[in-house]
């Protein structure tokens, strides 16, 4: 089966706002990068999606960071967004072993933690950048940044975040979709969404018939003026470089590089998608000596 991540943006005449993201995709490529167990995956890929959803001002390219610290024992959550359709992220421990809830599903809000906070950086090419801050109140991902708009951004807003795992833990459904309160949004329009968005059900079981997510914005809109204002494909990116690499070295103090230069080579890597940079003891030499990138091969 084909699949194509996806983000799509609406609008309403009647002051709401849509968006809705499939990124099974990038979430099985997070998986496969760093290895996740069915509970990491299901943390990380909500959190992604999440992020892909809040960066709302395309027009500027938005970037956003979400990091999420509920002191649980999947450590913390570092998700990346940016130019509106490209996400990164990884956890501090992919690889915890914790029983189902009692509902039968990932144990997501204990593999969490419920005893920190959210927080979210904005940031386009062209704007000051700021972040902001709220508790962590569920564990559960979408409960928190629903929160943290209501909160930090006085927003009101409804988020719906789903990963579905499969036996063979690769993903098989993943998205999400957000719908926001613009000002002069009536009550009563808020709850007739609230009333359309309980006929979806549980996200993932709905992506699992609705591969694209077709039919979603239908259903939550439903008897509303909407129309469609902006969609692009989901892509998963890193903005790591050997470049960036070499950057760091050289900004490194005289004494740190003496050391460097005692080992044979010099091993670092991506964190956010697992990517090595070997540099040798020669490379890493000329590199100092020059005091400018060399040319070599990603691995």
């Amino acid at each position: 089966m084909e699949y194509r991540d996806s983000i799509v943006h609406y609008t309403s005449d009647e002051n709401i706002r849509l968006a809705v993201a499939v990124t099974r995709d990038c979430v099985e490529t997070a998986r496969q990068r760093h290895t996740l167990a069915p509970v990491a995956c299901a943390a990380l890929g909500r959190t992604m999606t999440g992020a892909l959803l809040l960066a709302g001002d395309y027009k500027n390219r938005e970037g956003v960071t979400i990091r999420i610290d509920g002191k649980g024992p999947l450590g913390v959550i570092h998700v990346d967004a940016f130019n509106s359709n490209r996400v990164r992220g990884y956890v501090d421990h992919p690889v915890i072993d914790l029983p189902l809830a009692s509902n039968g599903k990932l144990d997501v809000r204990t593999a969490v933690g419920t005893d920190g906070e959210v927080t979210v950086t904005r940031f386009t090419p062209e704007k000051t950048t700021y972040t902001s801050r709220s508790p962590v109140v569920s564990g559960e991902i979408a409960e928190d940044l629903a929160y943290y708009l209501y909160t930090s951004e006085q927003i009101p807003a409804t988020i719906s975040l789903g990963v579905l795992v499969d036996r063979d833990y690769s993903v098989a459904a993943s998205g999400g979709f957000l719908v926001q309160a613009l000002p002069g949004a009536a009550d009563d329009d808020l709850a007739k969404i609230e009333e359309n968005i309980k006929k979806i059900g549980p996200i993932t079981a709905y992506l699992t018939k609705h591969t694209n997510g077709e039919g979603l914005a239908e259903t939550v809109m439903a008897g509303f003026h909407c129309k469609e204002i902006f969609r692009r494909p989901l892509y998963w990116r890193c903005t790591c470089s050997l470049a960036r690499i070499e950057n760091v070295l050289l900004s490194l103090r005289e004494e740190d590089k003496k050391d460097l230069l005692t080992d044979p080579q010099v091993e670092m890597t991506c964190h956010y998608c697992g990517t090595k940079y070997v540099i040798s003891h020669d490379e890493l030499e000329a590199l100092f000596a020059a005091g400018k990138k060399t040319v070599r091969k990603r691995y």
